[in-house]
């Protein structure tokens, strides 16, 4: 990290995971959270934060054939979510049904996650990095972007009162699916076996085969991969995930790369 870095991070720190009670997971899909960050939501669960799981699109365009039937994957989407959440010790899980695929309103979708978080308040906001140089999948980018514009104006009372809500600061976003991490969450074997458990849950999109070549297991390479990555980051032989993580201090006239 550069001299102004240090000096900025030192100026405006980030407040750790540990500290946050109630933490907010804004996934795109049914096993996104699972893929990205599904470690770190198991330790935050077993730490005793109160988790929240929040779903914005359906997944029903989950399946490359024609004859799959989108309403009944949605559903059997959502079966295998609540699933999947539970290995990793979460009950609370709620769904916004927006449709897969970005055919719904962006600002429906705002102010869908923008209630969520004034109605739940959480410490910390998880949510996908919408600036991902990489990313296609316009669910990812809508997501990001409407999450990150949530979590800024939560904190302004005249438009949280406008839409219904008493405003609320919450401490961190903190950004998965990022080729720019500042923040790195030391997690560990324990963690990461429950993370690809989890994964199992979601057998419509996860294949597993006696030569290791399904879409689950490569899945499974790339997590422990990015885990070892990551870890070395932090001196933490267990693997650790990598987050681009903002204050609502740094979410706004910050010229400054955090």
């Amino acid at each position: 990290m550069c001299l102004g870095k240090k000096i900025l991070h030192m100026i405006l720190p980030f407040p750790r995971f540990e500290e946050a009670e109630r933490v907010l997971f804004i996934a795109p899909h049914p096993d996104d959270i699972e893929v990205a960050a599904g470690a770190t939501a198991a330790k935050l669960a077993a730490m005793g934060k109160t988790v929240r799981f929040l779903v914005a699109a359906d997944g029903r365009f989950g399946s490359e054939s024609v004859d799959t039937d989108p309403e009944t994957l949605a559903l059997r989407r959502e079966e295998e979510q609540r699933a999947s959440a539970a290995v990793l010790g979460v009950s609370d899980v709620r769904f916004l049904r927006f449709s897969d695929g970005g055919f719904y309103d962006t600002e429906k979708l705002y102010e869908a996650i923008y209630g969520e978080i004034l109605s739940f308040r959480p410490d910390l906001v998880f949510a996908p990095d919408p600036w991902l140089k990489t990313e296609c999948h316009i669910d990812h980018i809508n997501v990001g972007n409407a999450a990150k514009r949530a979590f800024l104006f939560a904190t302004n009372a005249p438009m949280a009162r406008r839409m219904g809500y008493e405003a609320y600061t919450p401490k961190l976003l903190a950004m998965y699916y990022t080729d720019d991490p500042n923040y790195y969450f030391k997690t560990g074997a324990k963690w990461l076996k429950l993370q690809k458990t989890a994964l199992r849950e979601h057998a419509s999109q996860m294949t597993y085969t006696p030569d290791k070549t399904g879409g689950g297991d490569m899945i499974n390479k790339y997590i422990a991969f990015r885990s070892a990555r990551f870890g070395l980051k932090v001196f933490s032989p267990g693997g650790a995930e990598g987050f681009r993580c903002l204050t609502p201090t740094h979410a706004h006239c910050c010229a400054e790369k955090i």
